[in-house]
Formats: structure tokens, sequence, C-alpha cells
């Protein structure tokens, strides 16, 4: 609601709290009491707590039943489980002489506790509660716990909920969102073994925190500081052992939360920004990172936000090395898991964004998280120019690949996301409450990222400048106040003299995308001078005001804005030079989803470099590679490939190769793009090459359909026609098509039949998944006609189901697959089942074992299909109709030998299989084949150099398989003997 500060009201509540931590026990006992002045008009008869830790009570909570909506398991083993038990509740009022007060009864459901007070509590009253509570301390999950000896201590205590214009907010914790606290003053005393060191919200009012002993000195050599610090830290947990507490008190007001962190492994570091201590904690081994960064950065922080929105108003920052993977803000206390100079920005703006202007964070995301992501954003930028990021120190130490390949600005990467997000069919409007976005990745893009650009946009509506007056006066106004939407949104129009009702709704309550398209430009030279009238054609339903740029011949840059509400503008230009260029929107400002409408083609032309991902936004990117190979019909082939596209739509590629023995020359072709027409998630493909001795044309339909925009399930169809033939090339195009098999001599037949093959066909697949299991089902039905032109008659069904648990790349995996090729007698041999594993046809996909000799019969190299029974590797045994069965059991390696070989050869995974398999060819009855072994897996995340060429991409996975028993051996060979087989991708 709006309010002015005049008539706006908010409650007032201070806490006194003693407590005492149990390390050996992960236990925190404690007595609070809370006195609460009742400002509002209302009388109240309720009062409510939070009790956050419930939360991590176990598998029952609103917290983890959500969670695992959402296929995350969040609920903690009973021995790791955590839960804030509030012992007896006394309320009385002050000044009364009631003595130690009524013992109220409570209940607790959830994470909130709810009381009925002994009398009304009306306008202008004031109570006071007394309290005692015990913290199980939670195994570190989310922001707090313990993890080897360190404690960190948020949303910890019992917490007045926040009584408001909109009466209680008694919300259990979800899954999804955050907090909403009431502003108030804590006295907060902790006792701890007198070896942990403590950080906290607030200032030391009494006590020792233990900063000064484990205090960095530079004066002090590394090794004689090192060596000073550990006597130190020996002869505090003496003390300790004896016995000796550590008691510290530590007082807060204006705040809206306390939080807190001990550990006997912090090394303290101060610094100041203009007289205001900045306390920086940080464990050991981040020492070399964190040393002089941190304190540096922390100042940078304090400077931007005292300038541009009001001074800091604390009396302290502390930042601290915390367990949370990443970073998360309380009041005068961030907890940050690295010195990322992005990250202390971005938490320490929160104590600005959620602590001084306090909005509701499970209501209302976007205010803070949106808020510091633009200001952290704003900060990098202004520091270090468009990139948003220190380029030049990342240049100093890339290699030779990361120097060259284009790179995104983190602003256009961000960009990117939120115009993925908004075109996906999934773009749910920002201010929605957190809980009920549809999947985290969705209340993650809203609260942050789109969040951001909503700032980013009023900036540009309203003006630099505006924008600017609107941050001071907001932080002015309602500075240790509660914040929301109506009241930024005042401060917003009466700072800019606008009227902002269209664009807050749209942007914030609203799912819409904006596209404005150049409809006409006309010129016309009249006494020397230029006239050009521009048409702007809105085509979404999102209304931006839109800038029109107008280039002259001598380079002169005009700029026109027009308001953008209908559905037709005309922009108007003077010029005395001829004009030469018109581009919409040139800053790339307004969310625009298509540029390609914009102004006219450009055409951009780079080199494609291993692994590179750029896509920019107002080109047509056109990149080269060169690429060769080997086989037995070419010898040496060479050539390259051009692609274009423009992101997701209108790729094209086009690649030409020329075989030095065979004098072919091969061409490959192919086009795709979303249509419209179709749906939002429908793409056609076309596909037409003559490629080492085989012609091939296919094109398809693919429909993808699922209700989430990044989580399963998802539904995916593809309807396509395929045509292909073996090529004679005058007795060359069979030469591609040999195979060499090893049987007691070596073997080489034929592959592939000639003929045409015509098919159509229908491909289904579908990711269904659970709280511990993965699933992929793939269906499909292809048909070969010759009433069709083939020269073939038959049909293929097959359904393949994989599943595993507990994930993917570890734990047990299985693979049923059924499949029926019906008249198979009068189908081709390419197109046959293998037992084991991909057919001719299948293998024709890859390039590295589409021909005769690519890769060499040594390397034993198997490519998954069919049966799969990699026991049977390289033996010709083909068949028309199959049952099979595999099964594989991995598990990740851990050791020191394995840690230190890790750098070189990735994480390394050891499995046993087994695959079975009924399986037959024509009226033949079905035969039983069987094979069991064990493997090697290898998984390698390759750094950005020269042998990523090799792998297209930086993930790299090697699969060495030994299956050392089959249950139908080749004549003179015994079941159980040394076999072994090698593939980059997985079995199942």
């Amino acid at each position: 609601s709006v309010a002015t500060p005049q008539s706006y009201w908010q409650q007032f509540v201070q806490y006194t709290m003693h407590v005492k931590l149990h390390p050996e026990k992960r236990l925190l006992t404690g007595t609070e009491t809370i006195v609460y002045r009742n400002n509002s008009p209302d009388t109240l008869r309720q009062f409510f707590l939070h009790l956050y830790p419930n939360a991590y009570r176990g598998p029952e909570s609103i917290y983890a039943r959500e969670a695992r909506r959402h296929f995350q398991d969040v609920a903690p083993k009973p021995e790791e489980a955590g839960y804030l038990n509030v012992e007896r509740l006394r309320v009385r009022t002050p000044g009364r002489g009631d003595g130690p007060g009524a013992l109220v009864a409570f209940k607790v459901d959830d994470t909130v506790l709810e009381a009925t007070l002994p009398r009304p509590l009306p306008p202008g009253g004031e109570i006071q509660l007394d309290l005692t509570f015990e913290l199980k301390i939670r195994a570190f999950a989310r922001r707090a716990g313990y993890r080897d000896h360190q404690f960190d201590f948020a949303q910890w205590y019992p917490k007045v909920c926040v009584y408001d214009e909109t009466g209680w907010n008694a919300e259990p914790f979800h899954f999804q969102g955050e907090f909403y606290g009431e502003f108030g003053t804590f006295d907060v005393t902790i006792e701890v073994p007198f070896d942990y060191i403590v950080a906290a919200t607030g200032v030391v009012t009494a006590g020792d925190p233990g900063w000064e002993a484990v205090r960095w000195v530079e004066k002090v050599p590394p090794e004689a500081w090192q060596a000073r610090l550990q006597q130190t830290r020996t002869a505090l947990r003496q003390q300790a052992e004896a016995g000796k507490v550590r008691t510290v008190r530590f007082w807060a007001e204006n705040v809206h939360d306390f939080a807190w962190l001990t550990s006997p492994d912090f090394v303290y570091e101060r610094g100041d920004w203009e007289g205001i201590p900045i306390h920086v904690l940080y464990r050991t081994r981040a020492q070399e990172r964190w040393r002089r960064v941190v304190v540096e950065r922390g100042r940078r922080a304090l400077s931007w936000l005292s300038e541009k929105f009001g001074r800091y108003p604390y009396p302290q920052l502390t930042i601290a090395h915390g367990l949370l993977g990443g970073g998360m803000e309380y009041p005068m206390l961030v907890m940050n898991s690295s010195e990322s100079e992005g990250l202390i920005l971005h938490e320490v703006g929160h104590i600005y964004f959620y602590g001084i202007l306090a909005n509701n964070e499970w209501k209302e995301a976007w205010l803070d998280e949106g808020f510091t992501s633009f200001q952290t954003r704003w900060y990098l930028e202004t520091r270090y120019g468009r990139w948003g990021y220190n380029r030049d120190e990342q240049l100093r130490t890339a290699n030779w690949l990361q120097k060259r390949r284009p790179r995104k600005t983190s602003r256009e990467a961000a960009r990117d996301r939120v115009l993925d997000y908004l075109d996906s069919g999934h773009n749910e409007p920002i201010s929605r409450y957190a809980y009920r976005f549809k999947e985290p990745s969705a209340y993650g893009v809203n609260a942050y990222t789109k969040g951001a650009f909503f700032y980013d946009m009023l900036k540009y509506v309203v003006g630099d400048s505006a924008f600017e007056a609107i941050c001071h006066a907001y932080f002015d106004r309602w500075r240790f106040k509660h914040v929301n939407e109506a009241r930024f949104q005042q401060v917003c129009e009466e700072v800019s003299g606008q009227e902002l009702d269209w664009f807050f709704h749209q942007w914030l309550h609203d799912s819409v995308t904006v596209d404005y398209a150049i409809a006409d430009v006309k010129k016309q030279q009249t006494g020397g001078r230029w006239t050009t009238e521009v048409t702007v054609l809105r085509k979404a339903r999102g209304k931006m005001p839109v800038e029109v740029e107008l280039t002259t011949a001598g380079g002169e840059k005009l700029v026109r804005r027009w308001d953008g509400q209908d559905r037709l503008g005309v922009v108007r230009f003077e010029s005395d030079a001829k004009p030469v260029r018109v581009v919409l929107d040139p800053r790339d400002a307004i969310l625009d989803r298509n540029r390609l409408n914009n102004g006219p083609l450009r055409l951009q032309f780079l080199f494609e470099y291993p692994n590179m991902n750029y896509a920019p936004r107002d080109a047509y990117l056109i990149t080269w590679r060169p690429s060769g190979w080997y086989n037995k019909a070419d010898k040496l082939r060479v050539g390259g490939r051009m692609r274009g596209s423009h992101g997701r739509f209108r790729n094209a590629e086009l690649g030409l190769w020329y075989g030095f023995d065979s004098r072919q020359l091969d061409v490959r072709f192919r086009y795709a793009n979303p249509i419209r027409a179709l749906g939002k998630d429908v793409r056609g493909s076309l596909l037409v090459q003559k490629m080492e001795g085989r012609f091939e044309v296919d094109a398809h339909l693919l429909f993808r359909k699922g209700a989430y925009w990044s989580r399963p399930p998802h539904h995916v169809l593809q309807v396509g026609f395929n045509h292909t033939r073996l090529l004679d090339l005058g007795g060359k195009g069979p030469r591609y098509t040999l195979r060499d098999y090893d049987q007691k001599e070596r073997l080489t037949v034929q592959s592939w039949e000639k003929g045409d093959v015509n098919k159509l066909y229908l491909h289904y697949r579908f990711n269904p998944r659970g709280l511990r299991w993965f699933a992929k089902l793939r269906l499909g039905l292809e048909a070969v006609l010759d009433d069709w032109g083939a020269d073939f008659n038959y049909a293929n069904f097959f359904a393949d189901l994989r599943l595993s648990w507990p994930r993917p790349d570890e734990g047990l995996a299985v693979r049923l697959l059924a499949q029926k090729i019906a008249n198979a007698e009068d189908a081709p041999l390419q197109e046959l089942l293998f037992l084991e594993g991909a057919n001719p046809r299948q293998r024709f996909e890859q390039f590295y074992t589409r021909s005769h000799g690519a890769l060499p019969a040594a390397l034993h190299y198997h490519l998954p299909g069919g049966p799969n029974l990699r026991g049977y590797y390289n033996q010709p045994i083909t068949g028309d109709r199959a049952f099979a069965l595999n099964v594989t059991y991995q598990r990740h390696l851990s050791g020191r030998l394995v840690e230190k070989a890790r750098s070189v050869l990735g994480r390394v995974s050891v499995a046993g299989f087994a695959d079975m398999a009924a399986f037959g060819f024509l009226d033949e009855s079905s035969r039983f084949y069987a094979n069991a072994g064990v493997g090697l897996r290898f998984h390698k995340v390759l750094p950005d150099n020269w042998y990523t060429i090799l792998t297209h991409g930086r993930d790299l996975k090697l699969r060495v398989d030994f299956p050392l028993w089959v249950n139908r051996p080749l004549a003179d060979e015994k079941p159980v003997r040394f076999r072994w087989v090698v593939s980059v991708q997985q079995a199942i």
C-alpha cells in the first residue's frame, strides 16, 4: 500500500538473548526476552514467532515436502537433523507488577509458533515475552548449521513475525523464498569455547570475540606469523580444554535480524572506510585469496553504495567466510564462500536491499534480489567498462584459445538468459510469491536476472539523472522501514514526474514480450536538407519507449524516442547530410526479442573456435572452420564447414570435404528454424548430404512440450522423412561401407546394401523422473514401403527405457529394449539389429565410425545401440528382433591416490555390468546371449585449450569396459577371457 513517512507505522521489537554453544553436542541453549510495542491501530489477540530451524527437522516439514516436488531431497539424516524447541513461554506487561508473567500455552505448526495473549494488546500497548529455547544444530544445509568445527547461525532463534497493514505475516518457511523481519534492537550475549572466534551482527559491547589473537599482521614475515598463529591456537585450545569460556556481547539497532558464526579456524583482518570498521574473518586455507583483497573490496562496496543510494548507516561491516556456497546477507554481516568482487558487492548490497530497505522477500523478491543484482552489475560496468568484470586480469591468466575466442559481456549473457525465458512459453510475472513460481529456475530468473533488468529498463524510461535521484529519495524516505512495490513506485513517480502504472504493471504483473520492427523508411531531400520518416511497428504486446537512431553519411548520429504505445508510430529526422542507416533500440535496452528487424541485416564472420558460445543479437553470425579425417576409401580427407545462425533462428550449415584417394567431393547442407505458425516449440529441419559414398535427405518437424521451463518432464515428438542410398561412384562408393571383423582370421564384409530407403518415421522421447531416480523413454515407428519408391519394404518398431538410481552418473542404471523389424527379409543390412551395438545406419551418424578404417580396428571402439551386448564386439551377429536388458552399477572412486591423479584423469569411477538379450533373425527361434564384466569411467572437464578441438567441447567422458564373460563364445574361445572395448559414449 502507498503510505507517507508521516502515516506509516511499524511495530517495535527489542530482543535480549543469552545463548551458549555446546559444540560436541551440536546444541545451542538460550534464554530470550522480547519487548514488543504495538504501534498499529489494531488490537492484537494472538502472537506469532518464526521457528525457522524446524524446516530441517525431517521429511514432513513444508520445506522438505515442497523440495521433493522439485526433485530435491533436503530432508536430513536423523543424526544430522536440526530443530528449534521453545521450552517455556511467559507473557507479562512491563510496569504492571505481573511478576514473572503468565505461563502461556502455544502451538507449533511446522515453522510457526502461535500463542493467544493472556489479555489483548491495544494500540500503543507493550508486552514482554520471556522464553527459553534449545536449538539442535543441523549439519550444514542451505544457510546454517555445522561443518567440521565451524558453526553458522542464520534464522536460528525464535523470531517475531511481522505485523503490518496486511496483518500477521506468519508464513511458514518455504523451499523457494526468503524472509521478512520486524525492525528492532538486539542485545545478544554469546558463550562459546575459548578457542572459538566469533563474528556477528552488531558491535561488541563486552567481552573479547578473539579477533586480536588471530589478527593477521602485515609487518611480520609470513612464516613467522604462521608459527605464531599456531602457537596462539594451541594456547587457546588448551584453555578451552581446561573449561575456559569466551563470552561476548553484541548490540545492534535498526536491524530486523541477527546472525553470527564461530570457528577456531578463523584468521582476522581489519580495515575501515571513513571511520567505519570493516572486519574480515576467513579460514586458514583461504589466506592467500582473501588477504588484503576482501578488505579493499569491502571499502569499495561501502563507497559505491553510499554514493549511489545513501551513506552506510551502521557502525560496522563484517565479511566472513561462511559455509554456504555463494553468499548470504544479514544486517552488518555477510557470509561469503569466496573473495569474488561481484559476490561481495551483491551481498553487501543486500544490507541495503532487504536490510535497510526491508521488503517482504517471499512476497516481492525482486525488490531486494533484483535491485542488488542490478546495482552489482552497475558497479562492475562503472569500474570495468562494458565487460562487467575485470577483463584485463582474466586475459593475463588466459590461455591462447581463451584470448581469441569471442565472449559475451556479463550484461549480454544475462540478457540472453532473460530473453530465452521470456520467449519460452513459461514466462511468469516477476511479482509472484516466491513459493508459487513453478520451479526454482523460474524463481531465480524472475527475482534476480529479469528483476535486475526491470531496474535497467526503469532507468532507461526515466533517464539516468532521474533514476539516481530516485535511488537517493527511496533510501532517504524509507530507510529502516518496510518497503513494497507501491511505496517504491510512488517515489519513482514523484521524482521522475512520470506516471508509471503501465510500466510497473507490465513488467511486474504481466508476462509480455517486446518486439519492435522498422516497417518503412522514407527519405526526401528538399532544399539541401534531408527529411527521413521512419515508421515503427509494434509486433508484440509489450510496450516500451523505443529509440530510433539515424546515422548520416557524415557520421553524425541522431536519436529520437517514440513512446511505443500504439501499434504504429512515425519518427521524423532532419539532417544536412544524407541518411545512410536507421536502427531501432541502438543500446539494446528494452529486451526486444528480435533485433534482426531493428535495422539493416549485418553479417559477422568469425573463425569457429572450439567450444565457442557466442551469438550476437544484432547480426547474423557466420562461422567457419577446417576439418579433416581419415578412412581407407579416401585416405586423407580434408575440408571445412560454414555455419550461420541468429541464436536459435535460421541455423544453416554448408560443408565441403575432399577425399584424396577417392577423388570425391562431399557436401552437406543443413537448415533449421522455429516454425511459429505451428506453435512456440515447433522446429523444422532439413538435411541434404552426399557423404562418404552415401546420399541422404532428411526433413522433419520437432515438437517439444513441457509444463516447466527447465525441469522435467518434457515430451519431444519428431515426425519426418528420410532417404538414404549407397552411391556407386564408379565402384568407389561401396569401399566406404566395408567393415573388418576379427574372427579366426580377418574378415572384411560389405555392411551396406544398395538401393533406395525412403523412410517415414515417428519418434517420441519422454524424460520422467522422481526424487532419486531418472528415466528416459524412447518410442519409435519407422516404415519403408516400396509404394513410396523404395527398393525395400519393411517396418521397424522399438521401445527403449532407461532408468538410473540415485543419479545418472553414479549408482544403478538399467536399460530395457524391445525392438522388432517386420518383414525383415525385405530390409537392408544396414537397418537390421546388430547384437554388439549400433548398426551401420547408426554408425553413419558419427564421423569417426562412418566409414571403413575411420578408427583403427585395434582401438576396439564400441558405439552403443541396439541390444548393446559389448562382449560380442566386432562379431557379425544380426537380427530382426530383440528383447534386451543392460545393467550397470557405477561408483566414484576416492582416496589420496585418486585425488592426486584427478587433475590428469578427471573423476574416476569403477563399474560392473551385465548385458543379456533374446535375439533372433527371421523364422529362427530366438537365442539367449549374455555377457558380464567390469569397467572404468573417466570424466574430465577439459581446460579451454587446443585439445578441445578433438573432443568438440569441454566435457570428455571415456568408457573402458572389460567384458570378461560371454555365454556363447566363438569357436575355440573360452567363455571367460580378457576382452576390452573403449568409447566416449556411455553404454546406458
